[in-house]
């Protein structure tokens, strides 16, 4: 009769350690992704940074050319000077805004052929495709680690863990700016 508690006594705790033990590594596994949504977020951020810093440099090395000079000059250090900060949601807003005025502006600069000529400008053209290249991968990386976590919070067992330590889906980038986003980085250079 003793054998016969101890062995089940043994069984309970085994499946006790196993339990617990698949609970650890499910929560530290959710940890570690949560934690690689935030550093590829920041790489996106680290990309963006990039980018406005590389139109800067565009627009100052096209500075001969009065006409283009005063309009682009402002409308690259007004997207370089809202910055990527505050919550989640307002820096992927501003993200999306700096997409549509980027893009209008590299529309721009295609009206101007004689800037074709400044080999500086083709190097920084170069390095604009180069950046556009990099946010897009770091876009791509980052809407991957999302799906991964949050495939993990929805799929049975893995979402008892992900309810009880409230772990929350996370949001995909999204590149579609509103026309209200578009219209707050709006560029004229005529």
């Amino acid at each position: 009769m003793l054998e016969i508690i101890l062995i089940i006594l043994a069984i309970i705790i085994f499946v006790f350690l196993c339990t617990a033990g698949w609970a650890i590594g499910t929560y530290n596994w959710f940890v570690n992704l949560k934690q690689s949504v935030k550093t590829q977020f920041s790489n996106i951020k680290t990309e963006y940074q990039r980018r406005a810093d590389l139109f800067a440099n565009l627009a100052t090395s096209v500075k001969s050319h009065k006409k283009f000079e005063k309009a682009t000059l402002t409308a690259v250090i007004e997207a370089r000077s809202k910055g990527i900060t505050g919550t989640v949601p307002q820096q992927l807003k501003k993200m999306k805004g700096m997409d549509a005025m980027f893009s209008k502006l590299l529309a721009v600069f295609e009206r101007y052929p004689e800037l074709k000529s400044i080999e500086q400008f083709n190097k920084f053209i170069d390095e604009v495709r180069i950046t556009e290249d990099r946010v897009n991968i770091a876009r791509t990386d980052f809407n991957d680690i999302v799906r991964e976590y949050n495939i993990g919070i929805k799929v049975f067992p893995k979402s008892i863990i992900a309810n009880i330590f409230k772990f929350a889906e996370e949001k995909f980038y999204m590149n579609n700016p509103s026309s209200e986003e578009e219209e707050s980085y709006k560029v004229d250079l005529d």
